[in-house]
């Protein structure tokens, strides 16, 4: 996610707020031209989930391997573009590699968020199964709780019925006028690890997502006149009943999937490394148009170069209104359009969220316990386009280290959230050029396209970086990871 956060907290911490943690407040919404991500009202921006401790527990004394793996979705959902309410069926099929027997399985609800609430958002399911037998569960928050066994190196299928009211505004979920934003929509199946199920609170100033590469088999029914953009590729043409259209889309090896709607989206097209671009834009937008479409083409063909081949067939670029700047998910992204927006900024801003389709994308990481793994690497990738590396030279934030979870930073209110975007964004993006300066061009890339072949559809650690970049190296960088404020212990 990238948007310009300095202005953002020059307006929010005028307001002389701090905050413990678990305590909301209230934000006017501000002018955010391009750097981290902040919701228009943020009047529940900073709680923290009530769950069962066990969740939040180290396990010490047992290791337990990274799943459920192998997840494959099976959604149905219709669109009732009037009152703004999505009506699907879920269906989750997975292998519990864990090592040890679950005796329960949860998935995020992010579309449950208190932000999205306030907002006429939400999310609720019902006639849920495990194996096609009736579970109970519960709904706390985002954080969906069902009783369930799930033997080791078996295969379980989790069904529901989900219901979600789409709120109004503009943001990565939300309508406004003719524009549907659907990332973060439908419930996704949590991660289990050596800390248990992982259902972090929503983080609403930067991302707080973390799931497994998986397989997605979409069906979408709504008006006719939608123009969509997904994640994946669009299966055959839509069926037509009536005013309604039903699509399908089949998206492999990717950790979500997202939708952006419009009925007046105009698309145009090229080919860059046998990698379809659609950028789909309103009237409004159209003098950027060209602008996303030649900085998604250089963007693709230089982060495949420096990084590792983009894997997916196609990417979209969707435009919209908005004051976010934009927001990453899998073979698609988000560019929020303002008024005074310049061809240089859009250039920008799309070249930050394409470096999210390696940073995030196709190296995941949890984005709660380690944010700086996907923003400061996106961040640094938008700068190598921009031919900018040379003004990395943000300073660290005292107190504060790039390998900090998120609730270390929310912990401080407000001053918090700017060490976060100072920390995360630009001072990860400097450690990582400072890197690049220590190492030279020639191995710093070729340790990042190691880092690549190693990580490439998993998930990654800071442990897992620092290790790859040393045996690539031949270097011991014990010393340069301190000196930059990036401990494994930090994580353990």
């Amino acid at each position: 996610m990238w948007t310009t956060w300095k202005s953002i907290f020059a307006s929010t911490l005028a307001l002389g707020t701090m905050l413990a943690p678990g305590v909301s407040f209230a934000q006017t919404p501000v002018d955010a031209p391009a750097g981290a991500y902040i919701p228009p009202q943020a009047e529940h921006a900073i709680t923290e989930v009530k769950v069962p401790k066990l969740l939040n527990k180290q396990m010490k004394n047992q290791r337990v391997t990274r799943g459920p793996i192998h997840p494959n979705y099976k959604m149905h959902v219709t669109y009732d573009s009037q009152n703004h309410i999505i009506n699907g069926k879920l269906s989750v099929t997975f292998t519990n590699n864990t090592g040890v027997r679950l005796n329960d399985v949860y998935f995020n609800l992010w579309g449950n968020a208190a932000n999205f609430r306030t907002n006429g958002g939400g999310m609720d399911v019902k006639n849920v199964k495990v194996n096609g037998k009736a579970a109970n569960h519960h709904l706390q928050e985002t954080a969906l709780h069902i009783d369930a066994t799930l033997p080791k190196n078996r295969k379980s299928t989790v069904s529901m019925d989900f219901t979600v009211h789409v709120p109004k505004g503009q943001d990565r979920f939300g309508w406004d006028g003719d524009t549907v934003s659907l990332g973060n929509w439908f419930p996704i199946l949590a991660v289990y690890d050596d800390e248990g199920w992982n259902v972090d609170p929503y983080f609403p100033y930067g991302e707080s997502f973390y799931s497994l590469t998986s397989n997605f088999d979409v069906t979408v029914t709504t008006d006719k006149k939608q123009v969509i953009a997904a994640t994946g590729t669009e299966i055959g043409k839509p069926k037509l009943k009536g005013n309604l259209a039903t699509h399908r889309y089949i998206a492999k090896q990717v950790r979500d999937f997202a939708m952006e709607m419009n009925p007046n989206y105009k698309i145009i097209s090229t080919t860059v490394n046998k990698v379809k671009v659609n950028v789909y834009y309103a009237e409004e937008h159209a003098k950027f148009s060209q602008d996303l479409l030649q900085s998604g083409v250089d963007s693709i063909k230089l982060f495949s170069e420096k990084f590792g081949a983009y894997p997916w067939p196609e990417l979209d670029v969707v435009s919209m209104k908005g004051w976010f700047g934009g927001m990453e998910y899998p073979q698609l992204v988000m560019i929020s359009l303002r008024d005074n927006a310049t061809p240089a900024w859009v250039r920008s801003v799309n070249a930050h969220e394409i470096g999210h389709q390696w940073f995030y994308g196709i190296i995941g990481n949890n984005e709660y316990d380690e944010a700086w793994l996907d923003e400061s690497f996106a961040t640094f990738a938008a700068a190598l386009y921009d031919n900018e590396l040379d003004q990395l030279t943000a300073e660290p934030v005292p107190g504060f280290h790039l390998s900090h979870p998120i609730s270390y930073f929310t912990a401080y209110g407000q001053e918090g959230i700017s060490a976060y975007y100072d920390t995360v964004y630009d001072y990860g993006a400097r450690t990582l050029n400072d890197l690049r300066k220590l190492l030279g061009d020639k191995q710093f890339y070729a340790s990042m396209q190691a880092y690549y072949k190693q990580k490439k559809f998993g998930i990654t650690t800071t442990k897992d970086f620092i290790r790859i970049m040393e045996q690539t190296s031949g270097r011991d960088l014990d010393k340069f990871f301190a000196e930059h404020y990036v401990f494994v212990s930090d994580q353990e």
